[in-house]
């Protein structure tokens, strides 16, 4: 918003702001109405060729989706440009998909566009930080020995190994996130920094998370021996009201398990502790 003569008047939507394409198309209705009074519905689909008067309402609401065809035609209603265009129809393919990977296709074209980067730049190293194994690793092997390690030690410490210069990259994206830095006397630190990133991606980031560290557990057990792995499993039967209590222990472990951690300094290794409980039955329905 800005002030023209003390009114508020809006800005006109960047749609690279947008990770919802139903709340751009909403605020880029609201736009054009404020500066021209005629703008409606009616005269929007009148312009963008839609049969329906009222189709972008619908949109807007959440009751009808878009196809290719109506890609193009809301974009020409709004007057997007070619870039803006082609981002506007990877989010809404990327809100529509229903796979995990479809969802992942798409959003990685968005954060690849020109646009996008200019101003998401941090985004993108965010999605980048949770979608490859080694980062989170890495920003805890800076601390072994001396703490003055290069790259190329960094990449022959990791199982599996790694290329020298995706070590680099690594230890450059995380210095930008801020989550390593170089003390005074010029050796690794970790930085007491959390990520974020916005509710419309955190499950896609956290779902690319999880799939890598499940793909090294597997390969583990051909990779590793017993002595030096734990991979174990139960199968139960339970009620089903009994979920949150379980969940409850799970966490209840990984607190245990990371205050154990911070008791010792001089970390010499890193491992991966993955607990998972999924349901190997369909929702429980009362017997009659």
């Amino acid at each position: 918003m800005k002030l023209k003569f003390g009114v508020a008047v809006m800005e006109r939507p960047v749609i690279y702001d947008y990770l919802d394409y139903r709340a751009f198309l909403r605020e880029m209705f609201l736009f054009r109405k404020q500066k021209d009074t005629y703008f409606s519905y009616r005269y929007f689909s009148r312009k963008a060729g839609f049969a329906s008067p009222n189709f972008l309402k619908l949109v807007i609401d959440g009751q009808r989706n878009l196809t290719n065809e109506s890609i193009a035609k809301i974009a020409k209603g709004f007057g997007l440009k070619n870039q803006e265009r082609e981002f506007f129809e990877n989010l809404v393919f990327m809100n529509q998909a229903s796979a995990h990977e479809e969802r992942n296709h798409y959003y990685k074209k968005m954060i690849s566009a020109k646009g996008y980067t200019s101003i998401h730049k941090l985004d993108k190293a965010n999605y980048e930080y949770f979608s490859k194994w080694y980062y989170p690793v890495i920003r805890e092997v800076v601390m072994f020995g001396d703490r003055n390690h290069t790259p190329e030690q960094i990449a022959g410490l990791l199982d599996p190994a790694i290329m020298p210069k995706e070590a680099e990259r690594a230890m450059k994206l995380l210095t930008e996130l801020g989550l390593i830095r170089k003390d005074p006397n010029g050796r690794w630190e970790q930085c007491e920094k959390a990520l974020t990133t916005g509710p419309e991606v955190a499950s896609l980031i956290i779902a690319n998370f999880h799939r890598e560290m499940l793909r090294l557990a597997t390969e583990s057990l051909d990779r590793h021996s017993g002595e030096t792995r734990d991979i174990t499993a139960l199968t139960l039967s339970i009620r089903h009201e009994q979920m949150p209590e379980i969940k409850r222990r799970i966490a209840s472990l990984r607190k245990a398990l990371l205050e154990l951690a911070c008791y010792h300094e001089g970390p010499d290794q890193v491992v991966q502790i993955n607990i998972q409980m999924f349901p190997l039955t369909k929702e429980p329905v009362p017997f009659k």
